[in-house]
This record gives C-alpha cells, structure tokens and sequence, in this order.
C-alpha cells in the first residue's frame, strides 16, 4: 500500500484524511511544494491572533538538506464578509499580526478568500504594507493540477 496521495504526484496524505479545499488543490503542485498548517496560533504582540476553521493559515516553505526556507503564507478566508475583509485593513491589529509573522519568517503574505470554502480563490498579496489583488484562482475537477501549477509559477511567481 502506498503512503502517497497519488502515484502521479508523489504527495503524502494528511494524517487524518480531512483537509480542505485550498489544502487540497496545494497537493496539486507536487513534492517540493511543502507545507503546512497552522489550525491554531497565538502571536504575543499586546494582540492574540487566532486561527480557526474558518480563517486557516497555511505556510509554503522549502527543504534544502537541513535548512528550511519560509516562501510564502496564506491566510485563507472561507468567503467574503463584512469582517473577514478587514484582514485587508493594514492598520487592524490581526493585520499588523499577521504582517509581522510574514516579516520574522522572512517570506511573502498572502490573503485568499474562497466561495463558501471552495474555489475559485482570490488572491491579494500584501506589499510594503498594502494588499493588492495579485489573481483568481478557478479551475474545474478535469484541470485542478494543470491550472493550480501554471498559477502558482505565472500568477504568483512562486516556483519549486
């Protein structure tokens, strides 16, 4: 029996056999593209930032020999909301939170909000302080591998 996702990908499955849908198509992208994450964090910065169900944070790093190099981090938003598009808002302090994880892991920011937890993602990366959004991620059960590669090496900019 094989401990990968699939043959094709050589990915391992969660643990559990859960994940969600963003987790999920990241899968997609093959080995190297490693990551993890993040159900519950706390940051002690006079703030407690916390993750949940709803809002997970995922981190995309790389593996060279012993050395770990933090690319990029994710905070996915299950959908559009009145207060999930305060994480935009630079000057709200889970923003400044978040911002200054990115900093200390020395790697890119990124907000994604989904549709009711699915796809399509959009994409907003945050850039000396400010989100802009970089792209919209939407791809269908026959294209999922093709099109999450060629946006995470053509939209994104994030490569192996």
């Amino acid at each position: 029996m094989s401990i990968y996702y699939g043959e094709k990908n050589k990915v391992k499955p969660r643990f559990d056999g859960k994940g969600t849908e963003f987790g999920l198509m990241h899968r997609d992208l093959g080995p190297g593209f490693l990551m993890f994450d993040i159900d519950r964090m706390s940051a002690v910065l006079e703030v407690n930032l916390e993750l949940k169900r709803e809002n997970e944070a995922f981190v995309e790093y790389r593996q060279y020999g012993n050395a770990i190099n933090f690319i990029a981090m994710f905070e996915v938003k299950a959908k559009k909301t009145k207060y999930s598009l305060e994480a935009l808002d630079n000057t709200k302090s889970s923003s400044l939170a978040r911002a200054e994880i990115a900093r200390r892991l020395e790697c890119r920011l990124f907000v994604v909000y989904g549709s009711d937890g699915k796809q399509p993602f959009e994409f907003y990366e945050n850039i000396n302080g400010e989100f802009s959004l970089v792209g919209v991620l939407n791809y269908n059960s026959s294209n999922r591998d093709v099109a999450v590669k060629k946006f995470w090496n053509e939209i994104l900019i994030i490569k192996r």
